[in-house]
C-alpha cells in the first residue's frame, strides 16, 4: 500500500483542554482548533510534551481523536501519540485508536506519533514496526527525544535512535517522518541516512532551532497555541511556501520580525509550558476558566506573555495604518 508524504510545514504541538475532573473539554478544543486550523499545515494530538499525552487516560485520547476529527473538514493531516509505559499498552493504545479513526471518514491523512525507546530498545525496532503496522494500516511518525528517554528510562545506554536502525526503519514505506529533538551532529547523520528517502520529513522538534536553522521539512511548534499566524507566516517563508508571485516590500524585514517576536514568545512559556499557554488562552477565550494560578512566577510569565503578544498587535496595527 502506498502512504502519502506527510505535509512540509507549521504542524501545531496542540494544547489538551482539560476540566478540573481531567476529562477533555470539547467545546474548548473545538473552538481552539477553529482558530488555528486555517494557518497550520498538520495538528499533533496528546503530545507528550504541550498535549501532556503522558498522562492522559485512553479514554481522553480516544475522545480527543474523535472530535479533532469531526471539527476538522479540510484534508488536513492529524498526527497522533501513540507511546505509553510498555509496549503491551502501546499496543493497547494503537488498537483503540485505530478502531476510532476508523468509525467515521475523514478527509485527511492520520499518522501515529510513536516515542519507541520510552519502552523499548534499539535492538528489534524494524521488527516491532512490522507487529505494529499490522495491528493498524496507516503511516507512522518517530520521535527521537533523548531527554524524554533519560527521564523515564535512565539506566539504559543508548537514548537516540541509532543510525544505523534508521536506514532499515525508512525503508519499510509506512514510516513516513520523524520528530527530531537532539544534537546538530546526530540531526546531520540522521539526513544523511534519509537521503535516498526524498519523501522522508525530519521535523524539527525544538522550535528555537528552526527560527535558527530551519529544516527542510517543518517544526512541531508550541507557540502556535498562542500565535499560530505569525509562526505560519515564518514558516512559509523558510520553507518556501508562499506560493507564486513578487515577495512584496519589505517582507523580508517584515518576517525577521515576527521571527523576533516569536523567538521573546518562546523564552517565556518555555518556562512553565503548557500551564502558562492555557492560562493565556483562558484570558484570550480559547478556553473556560481553570483554577487560577498559586505560582507568582507563572502568573508573572502569563502577564508578560500577554503584554507582549499586545505590545506585538499594537505595533503591527499601527504600521498597517500608517
Amino acid at each position: 500500500m502506498e502512504y502519502p508524504s506527510p505535509p512540509r510545514g507549521l504542524i501545531i504541538d496542540l494544547i489538551t483542554p482539560l476540566n478540573e475532573r481531567g476529562d477533555l473539554d470539547i467545546e474548548a478544543l473545538e473552538r481552539h482548533l477553529e482558530r488555528i486550523m486555517d494557518h497550520v499545515h498538520g495538528v499533533l494530538l496528546a503530545s507528550p510534551w504541550t498535549g501532556e499525552g503522558s498522562r492522559l487516560r485512553l479514554k481522553v485520547r480516544k475522545e480527543l481523536l474523535e472530535r479533532a476529527m469531526a471539527t476538522i473538514s479540510s484534508d488536513m493531516a492529524l498526527f497522533v501519540w501513540i507511546t505509553d509505559q510498555d509496549e503491551e499498552k502501546t499496543r493497547r493504545n494503537l488498537f483503540a485508536l485505530q478502531e476510532i479513526s476508523e468509525s467515521r471518514p475523514f478527509a485527511g491523512t492520520i499518522y501515529w506519533v510513536d516515542t519507541p525507546l520510552l519502552y523499548h530498545s534499539n535492538r528489534g525496532l524494524p521488527q516491532l514496526y512490522k507487529e505494529l503496522h499490522l495491528l493498524a494500516s496507516r503511516p507512522f511518525i518517530l520521535v527521537n527525544d533523548p531527554d524524554q528517554v533519560a527521564q523515564v528510562r535512565s539506566s539504559i545506554k543508548r537514548k537516540n535512535i541509532r543510525t544505523s536502525v534508521l536506514k532499515e526503519l525508512v525503508k519499510m514505506d509506512f514510516i513516513r517522518g520523524l520528530i527530531f529533538l537532539g544534537t546538530l551532529e546526530r540531526a546531520y547523520n540522521y539526513q544523511k541516512a534519509i537521503r535516498a528517502q526524498t519523501d522522508f520529513r525530519i521535523y524539527d522538534g525544538e522550535e528555537a532551532r528552526f527560527l535558527e536553522y530551519p529544516s527542510l521539512s517543518g517544526v512541531i511548534s508550541v507557540g502556535a497555541n498562542l500565535a499560530p499566524e505569525q509562526w505560519r507566516a515564518v514558516t512559509n517563508s523558510s520553507l518556501k511556501l508562499e506560493g507564486p508571485g513578487e515577495p512584496y516590500p519589505d517582507s523580508l524585514k517584515q518576517v525577521w520580525e515576527i521571527g523576533q517576536f516569536l523567538h521573546q514568545l518562546r523564552e517565556l512559556y518555555q518556562q512553565e509550558s503548557p500551564s502558562t499557554i492555557a492560562q493565556v488562552l483562558v484570558e484570550m477565550g480559547d478556553l473556560k476558566a481553570t483554577p487560577p494560578m498559586e505560582d507568582d512566577k507563572a502568573t508573572s510569565i502569563v502577564a508578560k506573555i500577554r503584554e507582549l503578544m499586545s505590545e506585538y498587535k499594537f505595533s503591527r496595527g499601527n504600521r498597517k495604518s500608517g
